[in-house]
């Protein structure tokens, strides 16, 4: 399989489309590029690569899918934090209470 890859460096959102067809994927990269070099749009990067499964472009290629696992990581991280930030309310709530 060929993916079409289009990868913000700013934001590090990607964007993966699956071809079966070199060609096509090829034509495909060269409008996206063609589109974002006339909105200079220079910070997004457009690349093909050929891997076997999105998994394996992830594995292989991860610093385009970054920005996904970052989301996943941050929002069970601002959960674990918001836990700990009840708790600790919690507590001082009880801790007046009792004085």
């Amino acid at each position: 399989m060929y993916y079409l890859v289009e990868h913000n460096r700013t934001t590090k959102a990607t964007q993966c489309d699956e071809y079966s067809d070199y060609s096509l994927a090829q034509e495909a990269c060269l409008q996206k590029e063609q589109h974002y070099f006339l909105n200079n749009k220079s910070e997004i990067e457009v690349v093909i690569f050929e891997a076997n499964t999105i998994v394996d472009l992830k594995r292989t290629h991860s610093r385009y899918f970054v920005h996904d696992a970052q989301k996943d990581n941050t929002t069970d991280a601002l959960s674990a934090v918001g836990l700990v930030s009840l708790s600790i309310s919690l507590l001082n709530k009880k801790r007046a209470s009792q004085v």
